[in-house]
């Protein structure tokens, strides 16, 4: 039968005179056991395990009730100790029967510490400087304690000194595992350096946050030991952390601590990790909401050092306030001591439960709470207290007593103890038993190391609560941590609680289940194109434009007058064509995300390059097949030969030339298509862009660009071959000087233009203008110089220095024969010779009729003249010299028949009939 709670304490009391301690020397002072032999109960040795919590705290120069935690840990001890001494393995498997093996027996008591160093250590020394042979009041042989870290390191340097074992449920800096400094401290609770890792964790893992800040206390050696922790784990996982120290000592105003979060504010951080305590927490969130550094689309993740204030209680703020709306929607993760729903955990809760149910236990346990300062305060618990999930520092309470008495008992056996006269295990000893206790409890497998002193780490539960109201009134709110999620970390993964079937959903702190982004918005430099230059390269098309449509339609309205005739206007179309091409071309190069969605911006860029390069073929193919077939003719007639020039003929360079740049497009197009894209041109660091720029991108762009460049610009060179060729051909009806200079724009345009492209493409409005600007060059020059002259021929405007001619035939004819021409009347025809073996022998008679038919003809012109003539400025043959002439005279007289579907020259043509040459003439 299981003996009541008290019955070791009570043993203590009716029966001390049964005891003896295993240090009996009368001046000993440390640890001590003592060994009882008598009749209430066979030979036992009871040792004796204070609590040193804190209950209560001084707060801004008050003291507090802060007693949760201690009464929470004070229970589970007691709870623990009760199972240890009657062997209960309900929850601890290996402590089952643990009775009748070990003859080790716990006592305990609770001294609070005041979360201070001072009146821990005062109330350590006092217990071991107790007399020996003090059965009520005894030595300690092991220390169950303290909860925060600065009081432990101090305190772990005394009981090191004094050959303690001292385990502590909850202070977890670091600091704690130096062996030298600290050789006989070790706790149930992981390390800083296994729980420092677990925010960050949640961060990148959970909310995919790779940039985040730390606020952290820097007078603290827990905070400064946390930080370190979280930015190892930061650089290991490619993080980004902004540290954030603030300092409390003295105590800093709101104003002050505004003063020193204004870095975070400047950061554009939307993630911090809040390392702090209660004292702390209302001017530290104060300051930041005030700040616009917490509240809604920021996201503060507190660590365990809160768990007591705003995880395993409720707070009450008032409604609105500044605390209140700095506090709602973030989260704390903490040590979760248990998961939910493991067996261990639930079996956990039912002894803690009838903790609460059974009087006699609940009276034993307030009895056991120490006195409050002055009767301030009532550190006792109801029932309905023990309803209520228990906090982590109760279940590694519970887990450090276990642990004590395995390693005990352990450490008795290795060292053979007989428990009589000092023959008991050293606290070094009982410290390295304990260091390798390994068993399944409420909180996962307690195993400690190997490397330090602490749980290890993936050994146990951790939860993330999420800091929501539980009921309001109209002037307060009280809110507490509800958990959200748990880390399992024996099997290293995030689950969440599941309520009433159904997954829960974190509510963050606007009130809406989506997470703020990582980082706040920044202005960002888009270099988007200037308002200006964009409206200049518009106008440039609108100009292009416009001149491309007024141009055509006048071809098609006037395309049977004489002047346009001569120019074949399908080839005339062509030019509109391309030109007006081009100019769209140049709107699709001026759009951005100022004045285009992204569909809008990937439709422009799949059109740009087909506009452009189509526009130019058209245009310049145009222009080479006009040089080309005017060349093409007068070699013809240099060598008095008859030549036919079909359409096909004269297409045949456009067409090779469309379908080259058509096949470098579709391949382009299909491969690596042309798509909007915003490149990142500087970055914060946190990797946020501050400057971008924007543009048409494809893999291997530059290849079929330059593809591109190299076709058209071999047709250019051609081209300017062609116009260098006719650059004799001074007659003006077959426009070898218009199109010659229209060739010559293009090539200065495109040889200094695309240089500057290059030069200018990493400035988008540069490039912009640049490109507008060449483009507009090749289309106005093209349009002027082909369009202008025609204009000018129907106004009657003389150009140059011709004379009134009325013919429409090209003449070519040597400079000997051009001075016969002249005097033509003084030449006698017969006494001619030609010494040319190809010369018809009756060349003379010939030209005899040819001087009659020209005299008839130009009487007859100037006996009748039409309003066509009179508007038209005549234009007097020209004479095109051909180099190298030998003979003493050739006369060449080129007859082209506009309204055949072919141009003919026949070799040795003469015209006897003037009048029929005139109205050949009229109708050229």
């Amino acid at each position: 039968m299981a003996s009541p709670l008290s019955f070791f304490d009570d043993l203590r009391l009716i029966d001390s005179q049964k005891f003896e301690a295993v240090f009996e020397e009368t001046n000993h002072i440390g640890r001590n056991l003592h060994r009882y032999s008598g009749i209430q109960h066979p030979e036992i040795v009871l040792c004796h395990v204070p609590q040193f919590m804190s209950y209560t705290e001084k707060i801004e120069g008050r003291l507090t009730d802060n007693s949760d935690l201690g009464y929470g840990a004070s229970a589970a001890t007691v709870m623990a100790i009760h199972h240890w001494n009657n062997g209960n393995g309900v929850i601890v498997d290996e402590i089952e029967g643990i009775n009748e093996k070990c003859k080790i027996r716990f006592t305990t008591e609770v001294f609070d510490t005041q979360a201070s160093t001072i009146p821990a250590v005062r109330g350590l020394t006092e217990m071991i400087t107790r007399s020996p042979d003090s059965i009520a009041r005894p030595q300690p042989c092991a220390v169950l304690g303290t909860l925060y870290s600065d009081v432990s390191r101090k305190f772990a340097t005394v009981t090191g000194v004094f050959d303690i074992l001292q385990v502590a449920p909850s202070a977890s800096s670091d600091l704690l595992d130096n062996e030298i400094s600290y050789p006989l401290f070790s706790r149930t609770h992981p390390s800083d350096s296994g729980t420092a890792n677990l925010p960050p964790k949640y961060l990148r893992e959970v909310l995919g946050v790779q940039h985040f800040a730390v606020v952290y206390i820097s007078d603290d050696g827990y905070g400064l030991s946390y930080l370190n922790v979280v930015q190892d784990y930061a650089r290991a996982n490619g993080m980004t952390v902004l540290s954030v120290p603030l300092t409390f000592f003295p105590s800093p105003s709101k104003d002050d601590v505004k003063r020193q979060l204004r870095v975070l504010l400047n950061s554009n951080l939307n993630y911090v990790i809040g390392v702090f305590f209660r004292n702390n927490y209302d001017v530290i969130m104060e300051a930041a909401y005030e700040l616009g550094v917490a509240g809604p689309g920021k996201m503060w993740l507190f660590c365990g050092s809160l768990a007591n204030f705003l995880y395993e209680n409720s707070h009450e703020f008032i409604k609105g306030s500044a605390l209140a709306n700095a506090t709602y929607g973030n989260a704390i993760i903490t040590d979760g001591g248990g998961a939910p729903g493991t067996p261990k955990y639930e079996t956990f809760l039912e002894e803690w439960r009838k903790l609460g149910d059974d009087p006699d236990t609940l009276a034993y346990i307030n009895s056991k709470q120490p006195a409050s300062n002055g009767g301030l305060f009532d550190f006792n618990r109801t029932k309905e207290w023990f309803h209520k999930p228990p906090n982590d520092v109760a279940i590694y309470s519970y887990e450090a007593i276990i642990g004590i008495g395995i390693s005990a008992c352990k450490a008795a056996v290795d060292d053979s103890s007989d428990f009589q006269d000092g023959d008991v295990f050293s606290g070094e000893e009982h410290h390295a038993a304990f260091r390798n206790i390994d068993f399944v409890s409420a909180s996962g497998r307690v195993t400690i190391g190997p490397d330090n002193f602490s749980r290890n780490d993936l050994s146990t539960y951790y939860i993330v609560g999420n800091l929501l109201p539980l009921n309001s009134t109209k002037t307060t709110v009280t809110m507490q941590g509800k958990k959200y999620s748990y880390y399992d970390a024996l099997n290293t993964r995030w689950n969440i609680y599941r309520g009433s079937g159904e997954n829960q959903q974190f509510i963050f702190s606007d009130g809406t289940t989506i997470a703020p982004p990582q980082l706040g918005q920044i202005e960002e430099n888009m270099n988007l194109i200037s308002g200006g230059v964009r409206a200049f390269c518009l106008v440039l098309a609108t100009i292009i434009i416009l001149l491309s449509v007024c141009f055509l339609s006048c071809t098609v309205a006037m395309q049977k007058k004489t002047v346009f005739r001569m120019s074949q206007p399908p080839f005339l179309i062509m030019i509109c064509i391309g030109t007006f091409l081009m100019a769209t071309g140049i709107i699709c190069l001026s759009m951005d995300e100022g004045v285009a969605t992204i569909t809008g911006l990937n439709a422009s860029c799949t059109l740009m390059p087909w506009l452009l390069s189509i526009g130019f073929v058209v245009t310049f193919a145009a222009l080479f097949s006009k040089l080309w077939r005017i060349n093409k003719l007068v070699k013809a007639s240099r060598g008095f030969r008859r030549v036919t020039i079909t359409i096909f003929d004269v297409l045949v360079p456009f067409l090779i030339l469309l379908s080259m740049n058509t096949i470098i497009l579709i391949i382009w197009q299909s491969i690596s298509p042309l798509r909007w894209e915003r490149e990142a041109l500087k970055t914060n660091q946190y990797d946020q862009v501050i400057a971008s720029e924007g543009s048409c991108n494809s893999k291997n762009s530059t290849v079929y660009i330059s593809a591109l460049l190299v076709v058209n610009g071999i047709a250019i060179i051609l081209a300017c071959h062609q116009a260098y060729i006719g650059r004799n051909v001074r007659t003006e009806m077959n426009e070898s000087k218009q199109l010659g200079m229209a060739m010559i724009c293009i090539f200065q345009s495109c040889f200094f233009g695309i240089p500057l492209l290059f030069m200018t493409s990493s400035n988008r409005s540069a490039y912009l203008f640049i490109s507008s600007s060449v483009y507009f060059v090749v289309c106005v020059s093209t349009l002027l110089c082909i369009f202008l002259p025609k204009f000018f021929k129907l106004r009657g405007i003389r150009l140059g220095t011709a004379e009134n001619s009325r013919g429409a035939s090209v003449t070519g004819i040597s400079n000997r024969a051009r001075r016969l021409r002249s005097n033509m009347d003084t030449i006698d025809f017969e006494s001619l010779t030609f010494p040319r073996d190809n010369q018809d022998a009756n060349m003379g008679e010939r030209l005899k009729t040819l001087r009659a038919s020209q005299k008839d003809a130009k009487q007859k012109k100037q006996s009748t003249p039409n309003k066509e003539e009179q508007a038209l400025n005549p234009v007097k043959e020209e004479n095109i010299e051909p180099e190298g002439e030998p003979s003493n005279c050739s006369v060449i007289n080129v007859i082209i028949n506009s309204e055949r579907s072919t141009d003919e020259i026949e070799e040795g043509q003469i015209v006897n009939d003037g009048e029929a040459q005139t109205q050949d003439m009229n109708d050229l």
